[in-house]
């Protein structure tokens, strides 16, 4: 919808109270009385999430545990280590980076499954397992959010950029 439709709207209906108009980008229309305002709509979708390890993980399926690293608070399901129909394993990036696919944050931790192992699990493995199966509890050296993934045209191409640009505008967590 163009602006001038818009303020058609806007002159043609009654203004009382507060109404919002979805236009065909991403911005609301916003009435109140005889003031229009454009607000620009948050993008949403999963974060890019990049990281960087000890050593390479890539293979094994993570857990988020709590700050003290005592317990597990966050573990998928074996039908929950897939993203875009693919098993969820990071995608590499340059200088040693990984792309998260799977949502770990800076209490991740690594388990000794690999994740074709764990998709062709029955059922959730017990808790005392999942603790006794994690092989790194400290396994980031750094953690870089940069952002909804749905922003990056070329999304590989875009996020080695941004490491050649030391993330420039992504919050650094680790």
């Amino acid at each position: 919808m163009t602006l001038f439709a818009m303020s058609l709207l806007v002159i043609s209906g009654s203004c009382a109270g507060s109404k919002k108009v979805k236009s065909t980008t991403d911005s609301i229309l916003v009435i109140q009385s005889d003031v229009i305002e454009t607000k620009t709509m948050r993008t949403t979708g999963p974060e890019a999430v990049i990281y960087k390890t000890v050593q390479d993980y890539s293979e094994w399926v993570p857990v988020i545990m709590n700050n003290e690293r005592t317990r597990i608070v966050s573990y998928p399901a074996p039908s929950d280590v897939y993203y875009k129909g693919k098993l969820a394993k990071p995608t590499p990036l340059k200088d040693g980076y990984w792309l998260d696919n799977r949502g770990i944050n800076e209490n991740v931790a690594f388990t000794s499954y690999t994740y074709e192992e764990y998709s062709a699990l029955t059922e959730t493995p017990a808790m005392s397992v999942l603790i006794n199966r994690i092989i790194d509890k400290y396994p980031l050296l750094e953690l870089i959010t940069c952002g909804p993934r749905s922003k990056y045209a070329d999304e590989i191409k875009d996020l080695n950029e941004l490491i050649d640009r030391h993330f420039e505008g992504c919050k650094i967590i680790k």
